[in-house]
């Protein structure tokens, strides 16, 4: 695993509202935070005050052509539902 992916992976195994050590980025992390919950998107998209959990933040040295994001939404399985009649 390149130590890209490593940091990658990392953050998303951070507790929610654990913010990164560095001021600047826990201060961008709760920015996003706020601005992500006042779109007025909530949960799958049904309206609500809550859009997204949590934002993390991770920076790394990076060629300016590759400029890697990552967004992850709402799992698969939480949005998945089967019934058998």
């Amino acid at each position: 695993m390149t130590t890209q992916r490593f940091w990658q992976k990392k953050r998303f195994s951070d507790p929610i509202g654990e913010r990164h050590p560095d001021p600047r980025i826990a201060m961008l992390e709760e920015e996003f935070l706020q601005l992500a919950n006042q779109l007025g998107v909530g949960p799958l998209g049904f309206g609500g005050t809550v859009t997204a959990v949590d934002v993390k933040i991770e920076i790394a040295p990076v060629h300016i052509a590759s400029l890697p994001v990552a967004v992850n939404i709402q799992c698969h399985a939480n949005r998945h539902n089967e019934i058998e009649i």
